[in-house]
């Protein structure tokens, strides 16, 4: 038994070497095979990056494509907006010569009457002093807050009436600072609400001290105005004092006589003749 199934060395070698060729050949497939695919791998993935960077090119291109379709539009845009601009400015300034020229024939608007309060006083009128540039309303109060505003009726009676009309102002610069520049023969206007108008003339100027109130006295016999106001160089008080300006009917009437006695004169002389 032992005889039959032994294999002699010849056998055994070939059998040997017949295994072996088989399991190279296998092997080799496999190398060849797995060479095959790796290969096949690179060409897949160069593929891949050569269709990626196309993509990325293709974005690229997009995105240039989108700036300067962004930019055509952001320059549509300016360009509307100065149009816009240019027509709004050459209507404004056909408005603003058509204004200045109604300007150059402005109408006068005269007011009906005089306003009742200022900054919260009653209104009693207004002085108007064309020398100093002086125009106040005439308040009802001697208060500080009211002297800050304007100037105060201090004592008297009724505006432009018979009495002693008086009137107390701070020296500040558009109000009394400079009255005491006033001379005797100045005139200056003081409007009553109902906007009639009486015009005085300076008579006196002097100064007093606070507690010398002569310049408060009454004269029922004239229409006087008394103006009042603070020395900076001292603690007296500039008064200016006026008397209402009549109108000079008398003159008038005397002028006339004159030249009625003139003209009769000249005629008599010449019948004479």
């Amino acid at each position: 038994m032992a005889g039959k199934h032994s294999l002699n060395s010849k056998d055994y070698f070939e059998t040997s070497s017949g295994g072996n060729i088989d399991n190279t050949d296998t092997k080799n497939e496999e190398e060849q095979q797995n060479n095959n695919d790796f290969q096949n791998n690179i060409i897949e993935e160069q593929f891949n990056y050569a269709k990626f960077k196309d993509n990325d090119f293709d974005e690229d291109y997009y995105d240039d494509e989108d700036r300067s379709r962004r930019k055509a539009i952001i320059c549509i845009c300016i360009i509307i907006v100065a149009l816009i601009l240019a027509i709004a400015g050459f209507v404004a300034y056909r408005m603003f010569e058509s204004k200045k020229e109604d300007t150059n024939t402005p109408e006068e608007v005269v007011e009906d009457k005089m306003i009742a309060t200022y900054e919260g006083y009653d209104v009693l009128g207004k002085i108007k002093i064309d020398k100093l540039g002086v125009e106040q309303y005439i308040l009802d109060s001697t208060e500080d807050k009211a002297l800050e505003k304007g100037v105060g009726k201090l004592y008297g009676g009724t505006l432009n009436n018979y009495g002693n009309f008086c009137i107390a102002g701070h020296n500040y610069k558009e109000i009394f600072e400079n009255i005491g520049t006033l001379e005797v023969g100045d005139k200056f206007t003081i409007i009553d609400p109902k906007l009639e108008e009486t015009t005085y003339k300076v008579s006196e100027i002097s100064s007093a001290e606070p507690d010398d109130l002569k310049a408060l006295i009454q004269n029922d016999e004239k229409v006087e105005i008394t103006l009042i106001t603070c020395d900076k160089l001292s603690t007296a008080r500039i008064i200016v004092k006026a008397e209402e300006v009549v109108e000079d009917t008398e003159e008038t009437t005397e002028t006339n006589t004159v030249n009625t006695v003139n003209t009769n004169s000249v005629i008599d002389s010449e019948e004479n003749v």
